[in-house]
């Protein structure tokens, strides 16, 4: 199968509408999944944030209370992605080579099951969906489905003043995880 076979089934979920969405998402995450995340990915390298600004507009948090599984499914397509680019990126590559500590960053919506995580150790990155338990978590944003969804892409500014936003944990650790989350932003774009 080919980026073009792939092409057209991916622009038809592109235009679903939420009622659709609801019933074809799930299985289109995995076909994705079974054709392979990086090979996409070096097809259509904005699929990510394509799929995540679609999900904005047809009312994500309410998708992804209706459809069980469908959050886990969507979490550990994207850490999937973001670890592939990882390995292509040589300013992500580079950043996480230099980290100061290993650190450990939990993401839950308020509004929806959209729980994950990330690590950075070693000079790698791992994610996957689900909570790490708050005792090994050394910060977390927490808010809205949509507003967590602007952290990965990009559209929202980090910092303590932004209201949109909640965090948890020392304000110390948000100058080593923004440069990451800066970096997962632009994989997440295509970048």
């Amino acid at each position: 199968m080919s980026g073009e076979v792939m092409k057209q089934p991916l622009e038809d979920l592109m235009r679903l509408t939420a009622a659709r969405l609801k019933d074809k998402l799930s299985p289109a995450l995995e076909e994705i999944r079974r054709y392979g995340v990086g090979k996409l990915l070096g097809e259509f390298p904005d699929l990510l944030a394509r799929l995540l600004e679609k999900l904005k507009l047809e009312d994500a948090p309410g998708l992804l209370n209706k459809v069980p599984g469908l959050a886990d499914q969507l979490t550990a397509l994207l850490w999937e992605g973001v670890v592939f680019k990882t390995g292509e990126s040589k300013e992500m590559k580079s950043l996480l080579g230099k980290a100061e500590r290993d650190f450990h960053c939990n993401i839950e919506a308020s509004d929806s099951p959209f729980k994950s995580h990330f690590i950075v150790e070693k000079g790698k990155i791992r994610g996957a969906p689900g909570l790490l338990h708050f005792k090994d978590e050394d910060f977390r944003f927490m808010g809205p489905t949509e507003v967590l969804f602007d952290l990965l892409t990009g559209a929202l500014t980090l910092g303590f003043g932004n209201l949109r936003l909640q965090t948890a944990g020392h304000p110390g650790w948000l100058k080593r995880i923004a440069p990451v989350m800066r970096e997962i932003n632009k994989l997440i774009k295509g970048g």
